[in-house]
């Protein structure tokens, strides 16, 4: 392995990695892990997040445990100035229901993500979103997450994908109290936040937050916590097919699912409602790498893929995960 990659050595390759797979471990865990002594480890991790490197500490959940629908909205624009655009997406960021807001090059310009509770209500917010770039739109879809899940960035560490948290999937929705959407909400802002401060901050004890996030691990709501990265600091490219399948199999769609699920750059996988069957995320280095990695996939599944369409997300305006 190189001794340097992404602009960082071994070490902090191997603390990210750690910090990824599990963001609330103890540095002294991630310590023993490394092989570094405590001090040095929290000294790396201070440096990453003053460089900017990791951007956030993120928990994550199972929406459907929380009986959320989580759908997106895809845009293409005309006849609109870059300027025009912006101040549109400013708008559009206020709105409290938009989860996940990027700007795009590829088959879209722009992706929307939202959250509600009800079938019902996915319309009326979907025309919100139409109505923020009114005039302006000359493509237009929307895709329904049926079934949704992260995996670890193996290929900080070149890797096999083997770490999966599942972010929507047939659960049931279960009952929380009014103490543990307050714990949820803290986590949401910063994973690694203690459980002191985190009694401090809603007037409680310690042993308590521990015990609630405990327990809520145990119902499978909270999946791990993980890191947010700055692509750009680490030479990242962000990219998002939207596949179309022509009416595979059950088990043809098993194997695609399995073998996206553990290849090392694919960081998000979601099976949608949809013109397309499937949104996989992937994190490269650069576009020959990528060309490389689609290559493979539609070659291995020539048989079911009909086509794939592309993206690159080339700004992100809003992330709000809770």
């Amino acid at each position: 392995m190189k001794e340097k990659t992404f602009g960082l050595d071994l070490k902090d390759r191997k603390i990210l990695s750690e910090l990824d797979k599990d963001c609330r471990q103890p540095n002294s865990t991630i310590a023993k892990k490394v092989g570094l002594s405590t001090e040095v480890v929290s000294y790396r991790i201070k440096r990453l997040e003053q460089e900017k490197i990791i951007t956030q500490y993120q928990v994550a959940l199972n929406l459907s445990k929380l009986g959320v629908i989580q759908f997106r909205v895809l845009l293409s624009f005309q006849h609109i100035t870059s300027g025009e655009l912006e101040k549109k997406i400013s708008k559009l960021k206020e709105n409290k229901n938009v989860k996940w807001l990027v700007s795009c090059n590829g088959a879209w310009d722009l992706v929307a993500a939202l959250e509600t509770d009800s079938v019902a209500n996915i319309d009326s917010l979907k025309n919100e979103v139409l109505s923020a770039f009114s005039g302006f739109v000359s493509k237009k879809a929307i895709s329904i997450s049926s079934r949704a899940s992260v995996c670890s960035r193996s290929f900080i560490l070149d890797e096999q994908n083997s770490e999966e948290k599942t972010l929507l999937d047939s659960s049931e929705k279960i009952d929380l109290e009014d103490i543990d959407i307050k714990i949820l909400k803290q986590l949401s802002e910063n994973a690694r936040k203690s459980a002191v401060d985190i009694a401090t901050e809603l007037n409680t004890t310690a042993r308590i937050i521990a015990y609630r996030i405990k327990q809520m691990i145990k119902l499978k709501l909270i999946q791990g916590f993980r890191i947010a990265i700055n692509y750009e600091k680490l030479g990242i490219q962000f990219y998002k097919g939207f596949v179309y399948l022509d009416n595979p199999e059950k088990t043809k769609i098993q194997e695609l699912t399995q073998y996206l699920k553990q290849h090392k750059n694919v960081i998000h996988h979601v099976k949608v409602i949809s013109n397309w069957d499937l949104e996989p995320e992937f994190e490269v280095t650069s576009e020959e790498e990528f060309n490389k990695i689609l290559t493979d996939i539609k070659d291995k599944f020539s048989d079911i893929i009909k086509n794939i369409d592309i993206i690159t997300i080339s700004k992100e305006h809003k992330f709000v995960y809770f």
